[in-house]
């Protein structure tokens, strides 16, 4: 009794090759839905991250503002906080405005920066090649 399962995909490339025929067999529905979840997840693991790195750089510019003192960071989100809490309504809508599409236009130089990697990898694994 054989310690391991014999697909018939093993049994095709056993099969002598037809001198006529050396196609590759044709990718059934399943492997093609089974390629479409793995790069819709990759492509959410990746939109997620790269949100979260476009996130993070509004601390990481007050980090470098204060020289990565923790006291000096927390006077200046004080100082902001305080100015945005005394401003009239109308001041603090268009703040927010900006900073929204500010904090989008970093995301999308984000995504834009990292979609090469993320394609050329994603290409090298749905393709079968090992590192």
């Amino acid at each position: 009794m054989p310690l391991h399962l014999v697909t018939p995909i093993d049994r095709a490339q056993d099969a002598p090759a037809d001198s006529d025929s050396l196609e590759l067999p044709t990718k059934g529905w399943r492997s093609h839905a089974a390629d479409l979840c793995y790069i819709v997840l990759r492509g959410s693991i990746f939109l997620a991250s790269s949100y979260l790195m476009a996130l993070g750089l509004p601390l990481l510019f007050f980090l470098l503002i204060s020289g990565g003192d923790a006291g000096v960071f927390f006077t200046h989100l004080a100082n902001i906080s305080g100015r945005f809490l005394g401003a009239e309504q109308g001041r603090q809508i268009g703040f927010l405005d900006e900073f929204k599409f500010v904090l989008i236009g970093v995301a999308t130089i984000v995504v834009v920066w990292r979609l090469p990697r993320f394609i050329n990898d994603l290409e090298r694994e749905l393709s079968g090649e090992k590192l």
